[in-house]
């Protein structure tokens, strides 16, 4: 087991994560949890390209404990973002998942450069962003032909996607209906956060949709029925951010709980009230148009959110909260009574 243990060794790095989880960054620059799927993964394949058998179970939960072990002696703690890392105030990292790629956002503009300092969390099922591209048009363009809307409804989304793109962003939860309401739920999610499968059932309960925040950057369901109560309040707690029990941990340990919040998109088919905190938008229509250059269209409205000089031409007002991250701030629906 000793010789493993070094092919092991000499591939990953153990650090904790803010939340005291031992993580192991992999050859690919990525961050996984020592006790997780994707980590057991990465031993399988090492076992066969090196041709090294892999412990048996009672070994490989030693190996384990000693990686364990390692993480907490290294006395290194950093956080293990999923898509996008303020690297500083003034810098904001959007992963590639390509490699060390990444977009560095200042409010200077963006460039596509190599990252070697933040290891981003890459959840097996995520795929990557595409390489972003400089749009002809604006983002609310885009959006307008995308989505056959007006300007308003166009420069509310603009909002929101800055919003969501954001870290720290806690854009109000987007209710879209209409006849297009899934695919354009869909569409809005994978500009940010694109992954294979369509749109989520809802959740059964609160810890189940804290389980899907820990692996997806925005959270987009389909609702075919009245919202319950406790499936309202639900969706406002992660909105807002809510702690979550961590899935990957070590059982010796004890239960390890981090804070989450994530943007909201609930596909409906019918008008729903949610929240006093909601954007509600109807959409019959959803076009096809190029993902790489609505995300350099996004980038530019970003770019424009983390310069604290700019004036932003929309509706919306750029609010500096705190003073150090200046936010866009996303005009929701009236409250209701």
């Amino acid at each position: 087991m000793q010789d493993f243990l070094q092919l092991v060794a000499e591939r990953v790095s153990m650090f904790l994560s803010t939340h005291g989880q031992p993580y192991a960054t992999l050859p690919t620059g990525e961050a996984t949890p020592l006790f997780s799927e994707d980590f057991f993964t990465f031993l399988y394949q090492l076992s066969e390209q090196q041709q090294a058998p892999l412990p048996d179970n009672f070994k490989l939960a030693k190996l384990l404990r000693e990686l364990d072990a390692q993480a907490h002696s290294a006395k290194r703690t950093q956080s293990v973002p999923l898509r996008t890392h303020y690297s500083d105030p003034q810098t904001l990292l959007i992963d590639l998942q390509q490699n060390f790629d990444a977009v560095e956002l200042t409010g200077k503009g963006w460039q596509i450069s190599a990252n070697f300092d933040t290891n981003f969390l890459r959840p097996t099922l995520n795929y990557p962003l595409p390489a972003p591209e400089p749009p002809q048009h604006d983002l609310p363009t885009y959006l307008t032909n995308l989505f056959d809307i007006g300007k308003e409804e166009a420069e509310r989304l603009s909002s929101w996607l800055a919003t969501a793109l954001l870290p720290d962003g806690k854009p109000p939860i987007l209710v879209i209906t209409g006849e297009a309401a899934d695919e354009a739920a869909s569409k809005l999610r994978n500009i940010i956060d694109p992954v294979p499968q369509a749109l989520m059932p809802l959740p059964a309960n609160t810890n189940q949709l804290g389980q899907l925040a820990l692996t997806h950057r925005v959270l987009a369901f389909a609702a075919y029925s009245e919202l319950t109560e406790k499936r309202r309040a639900a969706f406002n707690a992660i909105q807002r951010g809510m702690p979550v029990q961590l899935r990957e941990s070590n059982k010796r340990r004890g239960k390890l709980f981090g804070s989450v919040s994530r943007p909201v998109i609930i596909a409906s088919a019918t008008p729903q009230k949610i929240s006093r905190n909601q954007i509600s938008i109807e959409i019959n229509t959803a076009n096809q148009q190029d993902h790489a250059q609505i995300l350099g269209a996004l980038l530019n409205v970003a770019s424009a959110a983390l310069n604290k000089n700019t004036q932003v031409p929309i509706e919306s007002n750029w609010e500096k909260v705190p003073p150090e991250f200046p936010q866009l701030g996303v005009q929701s629906d009236p409250p209701g009574p």
